[in-house]
């Protein structure tokens, strides 16, 4: 058991230390007018373990590409960012596309909305072909965009969704 937790705290603190730069992501907004697992299978995906990533990397900062990012607040898990991240992901999984605009024109905050989450702001992250929280969260760490996203000081909360192997993590802060 000390073993397995030292692993994990290793493990968290690589992502850490790991610098952040690169792709595709949708920056914050403002309004206008879990299983046990720690490898998810098909669609679970592990909160615990997501929540951990993100915080550790949020209370101690980092830099997204050539910005550094001090400590921020950590958020905490909402189940109405996860369930849109959750239909989104399953989207583009069933229709094979990969992007944050919806076949039907939708976007992250349409799709907040939809879902009964009244936002103020927010942001999303997706990847596709990651088999584990950690390997999707060191991928959005070098994504310049993404890390921005994680370490954005505006949002409060946030829920992550998995359908196969597309991912969606969305941040928000409400009303």
């Amino acid at each position: 058991m000390k073993t397995m937790r030292f692993s994990l705290y290793a493990l968290l603190l690589g992502v850490v230390l790991y610098s952040c730069r690169k792709e595709d992501t949708v920056t914050e907004q403002p309004k206008p007018g879990g299983n046990g697992d720690t490898t998810a299978t098909d669609s679970s995906v592990n909160e615990s373990t997501l929540l951990a990533l993100v915080n550790n990397v949020r209370k101690t900062g980092c830099t997204c590409g050539s910005t550094a990012m001090p400590a921020v607040a950590p958020v905490t898990w909402n189940n109405l960012l996860e369930k849109a991240a959750l239909l989104h992901s399953a989207d583009m999984n069933k229709n094979n596309y990969f992007s944050h605009t919806g076949l039907d024109g939708s976007s992250p905050g349409t799709r907040l909305t939809r879902v009964g989450y009244n936002w103020i702001a927010y942001g999303e992250n997706i990847a596709k072909e990651y088999t584990s929280e950690q390997a999707v969260m060191t991928d959005w760490l070098k994504s310049e965009g993404h890390c921005k996203n994680i370490m954005s000081s505006n949002v409060k909360e946030m829920g992550v969704g998995r359908d196969g192997n597309y991912w969606s993590q969305l941040f928000g802060a409400r009303n």
